[in-house]
């Protein structure tokens, strides 16, 4: 049973908030990815690709490893095929030896600006029967529990656990 049909779970949305903000943001993710299998582009591909497209410098491959909640491993692999699909280019990051910078290519670009022409298109469908006004509430709501969640990590000290 749907949770926002079982009569005590409707009685607590704030119970339920997380899992329908997570179930939605999976939906949309293969909404994503199911338009964009025509080009050739899946899940793996298409996500390192439009996050690198918001960068203005070089990003580390742990921040972006981090940032798209992949094993470091796991990156490393994804990036060698976006490298030799030219995508994306690796270089040494000159503070940290050891460490590497992720860079879009101008080719790179050119399929970043076909996943966000594919995203909006995917974001018309999905909010077609909503207002503008009930989106911009909503995007007010999303604005405020995500501040509560930076002002929770302020508050103890980059420990995610939160447990002590």
């Amino acid at each position: 049973m749907e949770p926002n049909h079982h009569p005590v779970m409707a009685n607590e949305p704030r119970r339920f908030f997380g899992y329908r903000l997570a179930r939605l943001a999976a939906v949309w993710r293969r909404e994503i990815d199911a338009d964009l299998r025509a080009f050739g582009l899946t899940d793996a591909t298409w996500r390192p690709i439009y996050y690198l497209n918001f960068s203005k410098t070089p990003m580390r491959q742990t921040d972006l490893a981090r940032s798209l909640s992949l094993e470091a491993p796991s990156l490393v692999r994804l990036l060698d095929v976006l490298e030799k699909r030219g995508y994306v280019v690796r270089e040494t990051d000159e503070e940290d030896r050891r460490s590497k910078l992720v860079s879009i290519t101008e080719e790179g670009r050119s399929v970043a600006a076909l996943v966000s022409r594919v995203a909006d298109e995917v974001t018309a469908r999905l909010t077609e029967d909503v207002s503008s006004q009930e989106l911009e509430e909503c995007c007010g709501v999303l604005d405020r529990v995500e501040q509560a969640a930076q002002n929770h990590r302020d508050t103890v000290g980059g420990d995610k656990r939160g447990v002590r």
